[in-house]
């Protein structure tokens, strides 16, 4: 008894010699992997692993659709089978869970619905909802291109890596190539387009169409000399190859990597970081001619347009293929934006009208990127990223009520999350970009709801020579910041570890899904997946052949006459009913064109 009480005081003289000494190893019992020791079979890192190359990746994707499919079968379940002719996909860029929850409160009031809290997102309505994890093949917390290829080529890959697996190569152009959707798609007959907020060539919307092995070879002027005949810059891959140069829609910012700089562009509001420089043509190719010249042969001529007006004068009834291209760079924030921009609705509303064409084609397949929410999340700017993350819900209600929720899989997601917090005890009605506890009058600093685990906001909120003496307080009281200064897109929120780039998020990242195939969103599954949702429902790529569904929904389709109409696919759905005289009547100002 005596020797086990002496024990217990050495071990608790041990724990605290530990915890006071910075370089004192913990205990062994809690040695963590990269500390060595006997740290089981299961975390062997130099145990020999399977090579994770496409096909790697395209057993884990079978296996998760097998696994969801008998599940459903085990309960009787018989909804997974039904068939999309439609896919749209909507990534809200770097709309992690507290991105999503903050969003819906800033949505209901700016909306003025209430407190806010109680509001709804549009996608919260869904029926079907599952986490995906979002890590690459090389880093735990990944970038936008590595979760775009997994996305839409059911392969994950590399770190900043697009249109290929972790294979790829800076000399062999050819090597770890994977296809797309969109390539299913049209091997299938179908339209295809993309919509973004950011450059056309940016990642997400590039992992639709190119194969290279750095995001960042946009321009020919980024390709290294070392890559120069084997890698063709991302901009060309769009106008020159399958799929890009066979889209009917493509919609978003990057008329510099495109060739066509507009030297008088205005920017009214100034907006800092990396993303808001871009590159430039050393070829002086003009692709977006180019683009026209290719499709020169269309009954209807092709559509290149550079403005709203122009975007919403398309007769989308007659074009087939229509570019639009509306700022040298992204498209500004939704919260600034500049006189001539369009919304992200009326792009979503637009490419709808043109990939839509009744029972004349066998359906569609379209990207909606609500990218900016990523890249005001990446300055700490809290107010634009929101906004974003609004404007983003409203293009997807516009898919809602223009679709049949019978024939279109609509799904909702992101590709990987951020280093935002929602944090504090603020007060039920709070304003979600005010502080968190200006009702605790005893408390020696107020700090903000939304804050940042680094980025540049760090910065700005350093206190510097404004900390009062003998303050261990490190950060400049909200106060000195001006009401006006507070409310400007341009505010950064605080971060807590300095960087000129906030960072991503290495949480799982929600999906949410309607229509048919909806049903195989269940779960925690790997980012890849979806790529195999969209397969399957869609019959289309490398699920297609998974069962006799896709053969069994081709025979149904041929008993249907065919001079008999759906009677659905004019009309809107449901949900989307449900919710339009919020939307219109909340938002009515936009729908006129009022900038907001």
């Amino acid at each position: 008894m005596h020797s086990e009480v002496l024990v217990g005081f050495l071990w608790a003289g041990l724990l605290a010699f530990s915890w006071a000494g910075v370089t004192t190893q913990p205990p062994p019992l809690i040695r963590t992997l990269s500390a060595g020791g006997d740290i089981g079979p299961q975390f062997d890192v130099g145990k020999h692993k399977e090579p994770e190359d496409a096909e790697f990746w395209h057993k884990v994707g079978l296996r998760q659709l097998e696994k969801t499919i008998k599940q459903a079968q085990r309960v009787k379940e018989h909804s997974y089978q039904k068939k999309a002719r439609n896919i749209i996909i909507f990534i809200g860029d770097g709309m992690g869970v507290s991105t999503i929850s903050a969003g819906r409160i800033y949505k209901g009031q700016y909306l003025k619905h209430g407190h806010g809290e109680e509001e709804h997102l549009v996608f919260d309505d869904f029926p079907n909802t599952g986490m995906a994890k979002t890590y690459n093949v090389d880093k735990q917390v990944p970038d936008s291109a590595g979760t775009a290829t997994a996305i839409f080529s059911g392969s994950k890959t590399h770190y900043g890596a697009i249109g290929m697996d972790a294979t790829r190569s800076k000399k062999n152009g050819q090597q770890g190539r994977v296809q797309s959707v969109m390539e299913w798609a049209q091997k299938e007959g179908k339209r295809t387009g993309v919509v973004t907020t950011t450059r056309i060539t940016h990642a997400t919307p590039a992992a639709t169409y190119a194969h290279i092995y750095d995001r960042d070879w946009e321009c020919d002027t980024e390709v290294p000399a070392e890559s120069v005949g084997i890698h063709v810059d991302i901009a060309r891959q769009l106008v020159e190859n399958a799929p890009g140069n066979r889209f009917n829609v493509i919609l978003g910012g990057g008329m510099s990597p495109m060739g066509i700089l507009n030297a008088s562009e205005v920017k009214t509001t100034i907006f800092e970081g990396p993303t808001e420089t871009i590159c430039s043509r050393g070829d002086k190719r003009n692709l977006p001619a180019e683009w026209l010249a290719h499709h020169a042969n269309d009954t209807v001529p092709p559509a290149l347009v550079h403005n709203r007006n122009d975007l919403l004068n398309v007769n989308v009834k007659e074009v087939d293929h229509l570019m639009g291209l509306f700022r040298n760079n992204h498209i500004t924030y939704s919260i600034a934006r500049e006189e001539g921009e369009p919304s992200l609705q009326e792009m979503t509303e637009t490419a709808l009208g043109i990939l839509e064409r009744g029972d004349e084609s066998k359906g569609y397949v379209l990207l909606v990127e609500g990218g900016r929410i990523d890249q005001g999340h990446h300055m700490n700017y809290a107010r634009a990223a929101l906004h974003e993350l609004y404007e983003f819900d409203l293009a997807i209600q516009a898919a809602v009520n223009n679709t049949d929720p019978e024939e279109t899989l609509i799904l909702v997601t992101a590709d990987h999350s951020h280093a935002v917090t929602f944090n504090g005890y603020a007060l039920r009605g709070a304003d979600i970009l005010g502080t968190a506890n200006s009702h605790e009058k005893n408390d020696p600093m107020f700090y903000e709801t939304i804050s940042y685990a680094n980025g540049p906001g760090y910065w700005d909120h350093l206190a510097n020579d404004s900390r009062p003496q003998n303050s261990s307080n490190m950060w400049m009281p909200l106060k000195h910041f001006t009401e006006e200064e507070r409310t400007a897109p341009t505010y950064r929120h605080l971060a807590t570890v300095p960087r000129k780039d906030e960072t991503h998020g290495g949480e799982d990242v929600a999906v949410f899904a309607y229509g048919p195939g909806s049903s195989l969103v269940r779960g925690v599954f790997e980012q890849n997946y979806l790529a195999y949702v969209m397969s399957y429902a869609g019959c289309l790529g490398p699920a297609k052949d998974f069962d006799d569904s896709c053969e069994d929904h081709k025979d149904e389709q041929r008993e249907r006459p065919l001079n008999k109409p759906n009677p659905k696919r004019s009309g809107a759905s449901d949900l989307g009913t449900s919710l339009i005289p919020i939307v219109t009547a909340a938002t009515a100002g936009i729908l006129c064109g009022h900038r907001l």
